[in-house]
């Protein structure tokens, strides 16, 4: 990661000293300090394009000097992914994460029949390809049938911040659902809540259900309803998803529970040849980068494979859940 010095920096920072710029302007922990101070080539500090020289956090910096610091992010043998070719659509790239669009029908990353088709595998060669050293975390998943954005932290730091920031409900996906049927008038002005707990159906290998504590844990799904449509005498609605617990398949689990199962979906609802898969698709994630601190919000259209609706609302779900 890297940074440049202004002019400003420099009173808040005893006159540019090297750690005091590592922690307040690049937002390094004192542990990442320490890693960062034993690696070769940790602390840089270029003062022209070409030069680079090792420091360490007492040295200073002068405006306009660049500290670029790497941290020791050996990958397990777990996190080590083959480098395979394959169609990759990037929303958003920074030096510390990465976010794509991932398609339906694609696996975040290697797993029992998909060693080398996963997003990861084709990040793996994408960086690969551009001689760059980089082992790719996801940061939350998404099923294989379900497309939209995912996030890839570049490097452990990063991946640890991201996962803090989902913690919180500050790193957060908005989804949006096709499901059966219309909604009341009422549902269809606000935002509606769920609140049913989840757990898993016993002696049925994935499936979950709704039940009861202590067999189910606390789940909440935020939703408003965006458009409606009838196709081929089948009523349809769309929905802005958010949820903020991570129970598998709880999106699905929750509509299907109040009677509006996913479009497509074959665990809970009805299969439909039309529709090859459940209808759900991650559109919006919102974060911040994890060392400035700067909010980001990155998108990905609605598939081709959505059924089409006439938009009903322009309620957003971030004006009543999020101020």
């Amino acid at each position: 990661m890297e940074y440049v010095v202004r002019e400003e920096d420099l009173p808040e920072t005893v006159n540019g000293i090297i750690g005091k710029l590592l922690k307040s302007r690049m937002h390094l922990t004192t542990g990442e300090v320490s890693h960062a101070k034993f690696h070769d080539g940790g602390i840089m500090l270029f003062k022209d394009e070409k030069q680079g020289t090792r420091v360490t956090v007492k040295d200073r910096a002068e405006a306009g000097n660049l500290i670029r610091v790497t941290l020791a992010d050996e990958p397990s043998d777990e996190e080590k992914t083959v480098p395979c070719e394959g169609p990759l659509a990037i929303l958003y790239e920074d030096q510390d994460m990465v976010v794509v669009d991932k398609p339906a029908g694609t696996v975040v990353h290697p797993s029992h029949g998909h060693y080398f088709d996963s997003e990861a595998n084709f990040l793996a060669f994408y960086y690969k390809a551009q001689g760059l050293d980089v082992v790719c975390r996801a940061v939350g998943r998404l099923d294989k049938d379900t497309s939209g954005v995912l996030v890839f932290a570049k490097n452990r730091p990063a991946a640890g911040r991201l996962f803090r920031q989902k913690e919180q409900n500050i790193c957060r996906k908005v989804y949006l659902a096709a499901v059966r049927g219309h909604f009341s008038e009422h549902e269809k002005e606000g935002v509606n809540e769920i609140t049913l707990p989840i757990g898993p159906i016993p002696g049925v290998l994935m499936k979950q259900q709704v039940t009861e504590e202590p067999f189910g844990k606390p789940a909440l799904t935020k939703y408003r309803v965006l458009a409606e449509t009838v196709e081929a005498g089948v009523e349809m609605s769309l929905v802005e998803a958010e949820i903020l617990t991570g129970r598998t398949h709880q999106i699905r689990v929750h509509m299907s529970a109040v009677g509006h199962p996913l479009i497509g979906d074959p665990l809970y609802g009805e299969i439909d040849p039309k529709y090859k898969r459940a209808m759900l698709h991650a559109e919006k994630l919102i974060f911040r980068q994890p060392f400035e601190g700067t909010e980001h919000c990155v998108a990905a259209d609605m598939p081709s494979d959505f059924p089409l609706f006439q938009e009903i609302s322009s309620k957003s779900l971030d004006d009543d859940t999020h101020g």
